[in-house]
C-alpha cells in the first residue's frame, strides 16, 4: 500500500470497520466492557456479551489492572524469639520484602512478666530502617510503645522497599530487666503493596 498526501500514516481507517467473512469483529476494551460490532444491529443473531464485573477488570486475559493492597509484614526477631531477659537487652527485628512495599503504620505489642519488667521501656534505635536508611527526622531512641494498636496519629510514609530490601528495627530495653523477669516484643508494619 502506498501513502500519499492526506492518507493516515498511523494506520488504515479501513481496518476500523473491517469485517471478517461478513461478520463484524467483537472485543473488550481496557476496562472489560464488551464492545459489540454492527453485526447485532443487522439482525445476524449475534448476542451481546455481558459486561464483566468491576472486580474482574483486566488489561488482557490474565493480566489484571494495576492496583494496590494494604498488607502486614511481620518482623522476625533474630535473638531469643523477641524476649528480653537480664542477659539479652538488645534484639534486631528483620524482614525481607518479597514484593515492592511501602510501610505506613508500625505496630508493636509488649508483654511484661515481673516487677523490673513493669518499669522497663522498650525503644527502637534510630527508627525503622529500609535498607540502610532510617525512617526518622532526627537520629535517636524512639519508644516502641507509642506505636501500639490503640495509638492515634502515628501513621508514617516510609520510603518504598524494593523486592529483596531488608526492613529492620533495632530494639533495646532500658533499664534492663533483672532476675527471671522478661519482656516480650513483637513488631509488624502495615503498608501498601502493588497487586
Amino acid at each position: 500500500m502506498t501513502y500519499g498526501v492526506g492518507d493516515d500514516v498511523l494506520g488504515d481507517d479501513e481496518l476500523d470497520t473491517m469485517e471478517l467473512e461478513g461478520m463484524d469483529l467483537m472485543g473488550d476494551d481496557v476496562l472489560g466492557t464488551a464492545l459489540v460490532g454492527a453485526g447485532r444491529r443487522r439482525g445476524r443473531g449475534h448476542v451481546a456479551a455481558r459486561p464483566k464485573p468491576r472486580w474482574r477488570n483486566q488489561m488482557a486475559p490474565g493480566v489484571p489492572v494495576p492496583g494496590y493492597g494494604v498488607f502486614p509484614i511481620p518482623l522476625t526477631p533474630l535473638t531469643n524469639n523477641g524476649i528480653f531477659t537480664a542477659g539479652n537487652t538488645q534484639i534486631e527485628f528483620r524482614a525481607v520484602a518479597q514484593i515492592p512495599f511501602r510501610g505506613e503504620r508500625l505496630l508493636s505489642r509488649v508483654g511484661r512478666v515481673g516487677t523490673t519488667a513493669a518499669g522497663a521501656l522498650v525503644f527502637m534505635n534510630n527508627g525503622v530502617h529500609i535498607g540502610i536508611r532510617p525512617q526518622v527526622g532526627v537520629l535517636g531512641a524512639i519508644n516502641l510503645e507509642d506505636y501500639q494498636a490503640g495509638a492515634f496519629g502515628v501513621r508514617m510514609v516510609m520510603q518504598p522497599a524494593t523486592q529483596g530490601a531488608e526492613i529492620r528495627v533495632f530494639a533495646f530495653v532500658n533499664p534492663a530487666v533483672t532476675g527471671t523477669d522478661t519482656l516480650a516484643l513483637s513488631i509488624q508494619i502495615l503498608g501498601r503493596v502493588a497487586t
